[in-house]
């Protein structure tokens, strides 16, 4: 029994092995299939469902894309001659994981890149195999680097920004970063039309980072950005500049500002900011140097003002040009302030008020014309807002509150004080006077050309708003061709021309205490020619002129020696006959063509002495001269 039970345990034991067996062959059956169902799965939903999912996937692990500089539009003046351009230059970038002894990499690489050691060996450590080691390093640079001959450095050409003229509009263009985004001036402002789409690089590497390549695999070309037109002109521009340098210096004035435009369109044809700005070394310049000052700085605008009063009380018919008014001996209380002129009248018509520049006479007129009016005829002038050129940092100036005018505030600001205007805003309210009364829109940009060439915005001129009639214009250009003829802005007097204008001296506000300077005034001369048929308004304005004080001895001259320059490259023929002989223009700056074409009309002979463009003449600017005479012209390359 006993040895029959033991025979029944062998057997029973070994149909439970047999049995587990069995399921674990089953099992690993189903594990097996189940696993070829899932690796089949995923064969198919890679190579069919998702192909390009995965394609993708893959390109992203062997493939490293980083952008480059986009190509930035150009900038031109209304002659297309370029103003802001790129110029392709050698950026160094390296891949850490190609440098097998950092240490030495950083020693060799940190003098020529001008970083410290420090600097070099945390790029060469860097965990990432794109890094950049120095954009826009330049050719010479990546010489050097490139004959050192070390793995794990390339070079890749990119956009840099640059400005052939240098300084010449400086504050108006503005500049760009590193990255090629506008940061100051028309760079800025128009940053979406002139900013291109970027292009990428590709480097194929290994599983470890390397590159396969010691070259890009590719590069994506970028879409270019839109070029823009300006209405500047870049001859007028350099005229402006130039005479306005020499203006500075000559008066010893802590910095100026001139400012030029079309009074029948409101384009600007020449805006200046001195100290001149190269925006192709805009780090070397202090923040107050990059601003454009015709835009942006207001000051208090004095005499000039008056140019305005007068305007608004013969609209309204309070006066005519031959209004007497008593202006006391240079003495007049209003309120509890005393008014003075510099020196002491009597009896003044209105027309005669403005070529001696009374003050106490205006403050009359402004009596006459009531707070109200007046306060109306400043804002249609385009006083107190921003005029919306294309320009950033516009300022809109100050005219206080209707409310706060009383008698004394009534007095100064017919004077031109109390109040603060910027460049932009006296010469388009000038333009008014000299285009028949039509308050224009000023604009600088003319055209946004894209890269094909097709015009996708062309600006107009537009007017903004008829102020005052054809007769009140006409009659203020007669009072202020006066000012320049008999009053005092003599020094303004172009020979053969017309010139109308007002000269303007103002203290400048103390911030810290109030009140004003004692030592620190503001010329300034604003006038437009030909007086007939005006082709251009102008603004000099000096800060703080230590040679003189008055706008009539210092800004006016400077006036004279831009607008007889400019009338003459625009071909504006003179208006007064001198017994069958004419007045030598000056010819500076002009080619042997120029002079050619106008000694033939001039009927005089010429002879030249060097090749490139007039630096001296003879005769001298503003002789008379006859058909036949000899005249003989010094040129030189640079100018």
């Amino acid at each position: 029994m006993i040895k029959k039970r033991k025979k029944n345990q062998k057997k029973f034991s070994y149909n439970r092995h047999e049995t587990r067996t069995k399921w674990k062959i089953y099992f690993s059956t189903l594990l097996v299939v189940l696993l070829f169902l899932a690796v089949g799965y995923k064969s198919l939903e890679l190579q069919v469902i998702n192909r390009d999912k995965a394609f993708r996937v893959a390109e992203k692990q062997h493939n490293s894309s980083y952008n480059l500089l986009p190509i930035r539009g150009s900038v031109f003046d209304r002659n297309k001659r370029v103003l802001a351009t790129n110029q392709n230059t050698k950026s160094i970038y390296i891949n850490p994981k190609e440098i097998e002894d950092p240490k030495d990499f950083a020693q060799k690489i940190a003098k020529p890149l001008g970083v410290t050691y420090k600097k070099a060996l945390s790029l060469a450590l860097s965990k990432k195999s794109f890094v950049w080691a120095k954009r826009l390093a330049g050719e010479d640079m990546a010489e050097n680097i490139n004959s050192l001959e070390l793995e794990g450095i390339n070079f890749v050409e990119e956009p840099k920004r640059v400005y052939p003229n240098n300084q010449m509009l400086g504050q108006v263009l503005g500049f760009t970063n590193i990255d090629l985004k506008g940061i100051e001036g028309i760079e800025y402002f128009f940053d979406g039309a002139l900013a291109g789409k970027p292009r990428k690089i590709t480097t194929r590497r290994d599983a470890r980072g390397k590159n396969i390549l010691d070259i890009p695999v590719d590069i994506e070309q970028s879409t270019k950005g839109n070029d823009l037109v300006l209405t500047i002109d870049s001859q007028i521009q350099h005229i402006v500049d130039t005479e306005l340098e020499k203006g500075v210096k000559e008066m010893e004035a802590k910095s100026a500002m001139a400012l030029l435009m079309d009074p029948e369109t409101g384009e600007v044809l020449a805006m200046s900011s001195y100290p001149f700005f190269d925006p192709n070394n805009f780090r070397k310049y202090a923040e107050i140097n990059k601003r454009n000052l015709p835009v942006w700085y207001a000051f208090e605008p004095g005499s000039t003002l008056k140019i305005f009063l007068l305007a608004a009380a013969l609209e309204e018919k309070i006066a005519n040009e031959n209004s007497k008014y008593d202006c006391e001996n240079g003495r007049r209380k209003v309120g509890t302030k005393v008014i003075k002129d510099v020196h002491p009248y009597g009896v003044l018509t209105m027309a005669e008020t403005l070529h001696y520049s009374s003050n106490i006479c205006a403050s009359k007129i402004g009596e006459k014309i009531g707070k109200e009016y007046l306060h109306d005829y400043l804002k249609d002038f385009g006083f107190g807002d921003k005029l919306g050129i294309d320009l950033p940092g516009e300022s809109k100036g100050k005219i206080q509150n209707l409310g706060n005018w009383g008698p004394v505030e009534l007095a100064t600001i017919s004077f031109g004080q109390g109040i603060s205007v910027t460049a932009i805003q006296l010469v388009n309210a000038l333009s008014t006077i000299a285009n028949g009364g039509y308050h224009m829109q000023p604009y600088i940009v003319k055209k946004i050309v894209n890269p094909k060439g097709d015009i996708i915005t062309e600006k107009k001129p537009k007017v903004l708003k008829r102020v005052i009639s054809y007769d009140t214009s006409n009659t203020v250009r007669k009072i202020l061709k006066g000012v320049v003829d008999k009053g005092t802005g003599g020094m303004a007097q172009i020979s053969g021309y017309g010139v109308a204008g007002k000269t303007g001296t103002a203290q400048i506000p103390n911030p810290e205490k109030g009140g004003y300077y004692a030592d620190k005034y503001i010329a300034s001369f604003v006038g437009f020619a030909p007086t007939d048929k005006p082709k251009l308004t102008l603004l000099v304005l000096l800060n703080d002129p230590k040679k003189s004080i008055y706008g009539g001895s210092t800004a006016a001259p400077i006036f004279k020696s831009i607008a007889e320059k400019v009338l003459f490259y625009m071909g504006i023929p003179t208006q007064h006959e001198f017994e069958g002989n004419s007045i030598m223009p000056n010819l500076e700056g002009k080619s042997a063509r120029d002079i050619l074409r106008w000694a033939t009309e001039e009927g005089v002979e010429v002879s030249f002495k060097g090749s490139g463009y007039v630096v001296e003449q003879d005769p001298g600017p503003g002789e008379t001269i006859k058909r036949g005479i000899d005249c003989t012209f010094k040129l030189r390359q640079d100018i």
